[in-house]
């Protein structure tokens, strides 16, 4: 899915497309189903390419870490998306 979703944005298929499918993730595990999943896939494509990314639904439930965590991760433009190493150094991913 996800290197149908770059072929249809015409962008190339690198780590920061991972970083973004980690968000997603994150998001899913957090409240037991991914954004978007009542959503045919093509209007799902085109809510993706053209609105704000997603946020978790319920901002008093999880920490401000975990919410700029996950804002890292769905930047929609990839220059600004973090990287690997700086998702890493993350104050969420600390122990």
């Amino acid at each position: 899915m996800v290197e149908f979703f770059c072929f249809v944005l015409g962008v190339e298929y690198d780590g920061k497309v991972d970083v973004w499918s980690l968000g997603i993730t994150a998001i899913e595990m957090a409240e037991g189903e991914p954004p978007l999943l009542n959503e045919p896939p093509l209007r799902a494509l085109l809510i993706i390419t053209t609105s704000d990314p997603p946020r978790l639904k319920d901002n008093d439930r999880w920490s401000n870490d975990f919410h700029d965590f996950i804002a890292r991760c769905l930047q929609q433009n990839a220059a600004d998306r973090a990287d690997c190493e700086e998702l890493l150094r993350h104050p969420f991913v600390q122990v």
